[in-house]
């Protein structure tokens, strides 16, 4: 141990002894609120299955105490929705419109949860940056959530993998949710390792090419995060090797050595990239798919390991740490379940549910911890597995699916099952609540299948709204082809069109005076607009300035297009491409979704107690939840 390390635990040492001395254990909470989410949770099945029996938990608490279907955001997104539960306002005030935010000065889109803005000061030394000072990570959602309020009353919040919590809220214990990057920055990239051709992964991974030896041996290595000091150097990387069986391989990732059998997800493999002045520790787990002769390997995306983690996951600081030597380590990455793997055939089923179930434990193993510790009148917990498991099996339950007839076994069980393994949560967390404690449980939206992919930025094309660079049919994603000079409208996001207004839009040539008339035209068209079987592709439209009020309705969408049941956004209308097709067939496992028009998609409600009314939306859950915070004598 180096002299700076002795002081330094020293220093800790002595803390802790005065602590020790100064100090007692916080009083235990004398009763509880414990809110449950469970991200998805689709009314119209949850009545099915529980009349059929298969969800007893949720009929006794209905029984026991009340349920409604619950009105979710506008746009059901899930950000916008958990946004709206967390602080009680609309998205006009708490400024979450999508998982996109867009630029109107240069027409793209950035992730909307959270911003990092580096330091202004950096000094060149010897080809290095060294920033001189700290840059600003900002959660981009505004307003007081409930838990915040909750401890101004002298209560104390554990809350726990809530989306849009990236950085955690100052409370008294926080794990973050949706919104934590992986160490490259992104929302989490995957890496497959092939010795095959294999088409390039579109959207959240990367295939990388590997050459076997005559041995039988693969030399190669994981790429990480950028160097922190050198952005234009290559990304920071550590040596990996494959030796493969056929039906297991031998896997060196740095120093550690391990063998993979086919199908089984490893443990967590810690990692260090050392950048010259020290090393950025992270974590991965791996699934060997294939062995030889053709070994494939699956790495997930490099997360920050709780135990030493390089970002801010957690209020307080340690709280991550403390929890990870509890109940060991876990995913960190804001949405762990990757969706895309699967989407994209780079993962199968079984990998896939098996990902979902180590999600889940690792979930429950974070709220019993929680409810053992009783050390918080306020203890919140979000469940994302129901969302995960409806977006990529729905196809499984809908006949009329595109892919219906293709879907597996596995696939037409996953969503009942994922409904049954919130039933037993549910139980456990009940078994575990004491008499005088409180229980809510809720969801953010429902769901609906997604069978058909909307075009929305080809229909404004084909309309005249858009307009292409001469000489183009289609455009690229991030409107590479746009001609913005003849362009009034334009599409970007899950669920929002926005024109091209002059003085907020960089090139934009719409007016004041004529946005209106402009709006009420294209609302128009859009209520036209068919299918082949004449089916309305929109169910409702949304004025922007109708639906929102507060200081960040200016970023609001100014047309919100609430699509009818079976149809959604393309993805190729999130990121503004313009393709060759108004419609088409969705023939990826994303089969299941929920941004089309809330009124379709509702969420629900259970508590333990009756309300005195009915809660209007998710929106007035903060109110509803504060009321019902426990009362008695406040926590020190």
């Amino acid at each position: 141990m180096s002299m700076r390390s002795c002081w330094r635990f020293g220093v800790v040492l002595v803390g802790l002894l005065l602590a020790a001395c100064t100090s007692e254990p916080p009083a235990p909470a004398q009763a509880r609120l414990i809110v449950l989410g469970f991200d998805g949770m689709d009314p119209a099945l949850t009545e099915r299955w529980m009349a059929e029996g298969a969800l007893p938990e949720f009929s006794r608490l209905r029984t026991e105490g009340y349920y409604q279907r619950l009105a979710t955001s506008n746009p059901p997104q899930s950000p916008v929705a958990w946004s709206s539960f967390a602080t009680g306002k609309g998205a006009g005030e708490h400024g979450i419109y999508d998982f996109l935010r867009r630029d109107p000065k240069t027409y793209q889109p950035d992730f909307s949860i959270a911003r990092y803005t580096p330091p202004d000061d950096l000094i060149n030394f010897a080809g290095w940056r060294v920033p001189m000072g700290e840059g600003v990570l900002e959660n981009q959602r505004r307003g007081e959530p409930f838990w915040m309020a909750a401890e101004k009353q002298g209560r104390r919040a554990t809350v726990q993998r809530v989306p849009v919590t990236y950085p955690p809220d100052p409370v008294q214990h926080m794990l973050s949710g949706m919104g934590v990057p992986d160490l490259r920055g992104t929302q989490g990239t995957y890496t497959l390792f092939s010795t095959r051709r294999m088409a390039a992964a579109e959207n959240g991974g990367r295939v990388e090419r590997v050459e076997m030896d005559d041995a039988g041996r693969i030399e190669t290595y994981l790429d990480g995060p950028a160097h922190p000091l050198k952005p234009e150097a290559p990304a920071l990387s550590v040596a990996l090797k494959i030796e493969a069986a056929k039906d297991s391989a031998s896997v060196t990732l740095g120093e550690e050595t391990r063998v993979l059998k086919v199908g089984e997800w490893s443990a967590w493999w810690t990692v260090e990239f050392d950048y010259g002045l020290g090393t950025l520790p992270g974590m991965v787990r791996m699934r060997l798919i294939e062995g030889f002769p053709r070994p494939l390997l699956y790495v997930s995306p490099v997360q920050a390991d709780p135990l030493a983690s390089v970002l801010p996951i957690s209020a307080s600081p340690d709280y991550a740490s403390e929890l990870a030597e509890r109940i060991g380590r876990y995913h960190t990455l804001g949405m762990p379940e990757e969706t895309w793997s699967l989407n994209q055939g780079h993962m199968d089923e079984l990998g896939y549910l098996d990902m979902v179930k180590t999600t889940l434990a690792e979930g429950e193993a974070m709220l019993y911890d929680a409810l053992a510790s009783n050390d918080s009148e306020l203890v919140v917990k979000v469940f994302v597995q129901p969302d995960r498991v409806s977006h990529m099996f729905w196809r499984g339950m809908d006949t009329q699916h595109p892919l219906y007839a293709e879907s597996s076994p596995l696939a037409r069980e996953a969503v009942a099952w994922i409904y049954r393994e919130s039933d037993r949560v549910l139980g456990e967390v009940r078994k575990r609540m004491r008499p005088e404690d409180r229980l809510v449980v809720l969801s953010d939206h429902g769901f609906s299948s997604f069978r058909r992919a909307a075009h929305v930025n080809r229909w404004l094309v084909d309309q005249g709204y858009l307009s292409l660079k001469a000489g183009k049919r289609e455009s690229e994603p991030l409107f590479a082809d746009i001609d913005w000079s003849r362009s009034r409208a334009y599409a970007l996001g899950l669920n929002g069109l926005y024109l091209n207004l002059a003085g907020r839009e960089a090139q934009g040539i719409v007016t004041t005076a004529q946005s209106d008339a402009l709006l009420d035209e294209i609302v128009d068209g859009l209520r036209g607009w068919r299918d082949h079987d004449d089916t309305a592709v929109i169910q409702h439209t949304y004025l922007g300035r109708d639906l929102y009020r507060g200081p960040m309705a200016k970023d609001a969408p100014d047309l919100v297009l609430g699509y009818a049941p079976g149809y959604r956004a393309s993805w190729q209308t999130t990121l503004g491409a313009v393709p060759r097709d108004l419609l088409e067939d969705n023939r990826q496992p994303w089969s299941g979704d929920h941004c089309i028009d809330p009124n379709a998609v509702p969420g629900v409600l259970f508590t333990s107690f009756v309300p005195d009314q009915p809660v209007e939306n998710i929106a007035s859950m903060a109110h509803m939840l504060l009321k019902h915070l426990p009362k008695g004598p406040r926590s020190p």
